[in-house]
């Protein structure tokens, strides 16, 4: 199996026995709670045995995102990335992508963000959720406005550290992608940029979503992993307008395989100034108006050789002409061309 190949049914089943574990776990209660803020008082005490100086607990996090490893030793150099969640074929229900990136991770000896040493350390402290952040905040006097935005800042300094330690392709378990989103804000970006990643290294296991307010085409464009690396799910909003679409997508550097395509793709959107301008069904081709010469028949003319005697004109049979003509005599026979 490549490291890049879709998840395989054990792999989603160990992901959905990851997530639930990982939910069991989940502080619940102000007792456990409690338990998890004295985890983390307990490590910033041992920091400071080791002589490293954190003046708080805060600092101390930040300082576990900062320094602390992003690479498992006994993984391999792929790194796996994660955002959001999706029911993938063959799973019975929801699983996000995170525990998608960790049941992969172990039976491909990729590399996790929440299996380094910083990151399972990090993930210890449940710094997401608010019963921690209130018994931190009333126990251990720590400012609550500090600890509302501690996690969203240390995990974003972590990832960034994760994307940058990349050392080749990378897999990034997604679906669309947000702007805002840790994966479209921070790692996308650093990947894209990496000399040892860049567009052609990104991969996505999972498939794109079919945006059916999209052109066919156009959303086959932005599911190649290439672009769709670079793409973010804002950009293609059906509230805002294809011109829009087409300006970001403009932007963006693209294979010299897609180039044809992604030019017919930015001349399309930016003709629409909405998308169901793009999808809508074409007209129904106009009838031919009636003949002047028969009132209420509709007839088309029709062209035809020239006959091989007498002037035919441009060889455009009139058939009301035709129908008044007398019938020809015995004799003559009818010249060639000339259709009742």
């Amino acid at each position: 199996m490549t490291y890049a190949a879709s998840p395989s049914a054990p792999e989603i089943a160990r992901a959905l026995e990851l997530q639930d574990a990982h939910q069991a776990a989940r502080p619940r209660t102000p007792e456990q709670a409690m338990g998890v803020a004295a985890h983390i008082y307990a490590d910033w005490r041992a920091a400071h045995e080791r002589g490293e100086s954190y003046p708080d607990l805060p600092s101390y996090v930040r300082g576990v995102a900062g320094t602390g490893s992003v690479t498992s030793a006994e993984r391999g150099e792929v790194r796996a990335f994660w955002s959001w969640k999706s029911q993938p074929e063959g799973a019975p229900r929801e699983v996000e992508h995170r525990f998608l990136a960790q049941a992969c991770g172990e039976s491909r000896g990729v590399q996790v963000l929440e299996d380094s040493p910083a990151g399972s350390r990090l993930d210890a402290y449940w710094l997401w959720e608010p019963l921690v952040q209130d018994v931190l905040a009333k126990n251990y006097k720590q400012n609550p406005a500090e600890l509302k935005a501690l996690a969203p800042e240390v995990w974003s300094t972590v990832s960034q550290r994760y994307a940058e330690a990349a050392e080749g392709p990378v897999v990034a378990f997604a679906a669309d992608i947000g702007a805002e989103s840790v994966l479209g804000k921070d790692e996308l970006p650093r990947l894209l940029a990496h000399t040892n990643v860049g567009k052609e290294n990104i991969r996505f296991p999972l498939p794109s979503p079919r945006h059916e307010h999209l052109p066919p085409e156009i959303d086959a464009l932005i599911a190649d992993d290439a672009v769709r690396a670079q793409v973010r799910m804002n950009d293609f909003d059906p509230a805002k307008s294809p011109k829009d679409f087409a300006q970001k997508l403009g932007g963006i550097d693209v294979p010299e395989r897609l180039r044809e395509n992604h030019e017919a793709a930015l001349w399309r959107l930016g003709l629409a100034d909405r998308y169901d301008e793009l999808t809508a069904r074409p007209a129904e081709p106009k009838r031919a108006a009636a003949n002047e010469f028969l009132p209420g028949v509709d007839v088309r003319p029709v062209a035809r050789h020239a006959a091989p005697r007498g002037p035919t004109g441009h060889g455009v049979l009139n058939p009301a002409a035709a129908l008044s003509l007398p019938p020809p005599a015995a004799p003559v026979h009818q010249p060639a061309g000339i259709e009742r």
